[in-house]
């Protein structure tokens, strides 16, 4: 029985992404450095710069730009809900406990929610200081589960990168929404590949009937 959907925030909840590899792409453009969607598939926002040959200089330099951009007021301009995920939630609420699980500043997901209206269905805030090593640390999905008073195998992870699927780990279900981005990667076979947003419900009832 699922009891808890823990919900990715960048690139599942949001098209942050989008919004992410657009900076990065002008950051480095600056500095003469081009990067392409797989390229940033496997490394990530900030990883990627040292897989680059940038000097020490240049990869803080990138960084203070990106950041500054980052959690400016202009980000939750140019960022949309992605489909559907207003009713999903809505949906699951109902009967689920609901929460957040990114890797991002917990002030910084709280803006997002609050932004999109979307706060009032999310009862924890899964954030970066939640455990060390964040969603790399199985403690991370098992400190989310001794929230809700609930085992492991009662919460399913919905996310869109290979950080998400170490759910698995802790003992979590995980789903995987893939983007643009994320098709580039070859996710862990155990994981419940999605075609988007709308298949959550459906895999929740699947899930529940196959432990009843």
């Amino acid at each position: 029985m699922i009891k808890v959907a823990i919900f990715d925030v960048d690139g599942v909840l949001l098209d942050t992404d989008e919004v992410y590899f657009r900076y990065l792409q002008q950051a480095l453009g600056r500095i003469g450095k081009d990067i392409d969607e797989e390229f940033y598939a496997h490394h990530g926002y900030d990883d990627c710069l040292y897989k680059l040959d940038l000097s020490e200089q240049q990869i803080q330099g990138v960084l203070t730009e990106l950041r500054e951009r980052y959690y400016s007021d202009d980000i939750v301009r140019e960022i949309r809900l992605k489909e559907d995920v207003r009713s999903v939630l809505q949906n699951l609420s109902g009967f689920l406990g609901i929460a957040a699980g990114s890797g991002e500043h917990k002030y910084q997901i709280e803006r997002y929610l609050r932004h999109f209206d979307i706060a009032k269905y999310f009862s924890f805030i899964g954030h970066s200081s939640l455990v060390e090593g964040r969603k790399s640390n199985p403690e991370y999905f098992r400190a989310i589960a001794r929230h809700f008073g609930v085992h492991p195998k009662e919460c399913l992870h919905i996310g869109d990168s290979p950080h998400d699927q170490h759910g698995l780990a802790a003992g979590v279900n995980v789903a995987i929404i893939p983007t643009k981005y994320s098709s580039h990667i070859t996710f862990d076979l155990r994981c419940h590949m999605l075609g988007g947003m709308r298949d959550v419900p459906k895999l929740v009832g699947d899930l529940s009937n196959a432990n009843v």
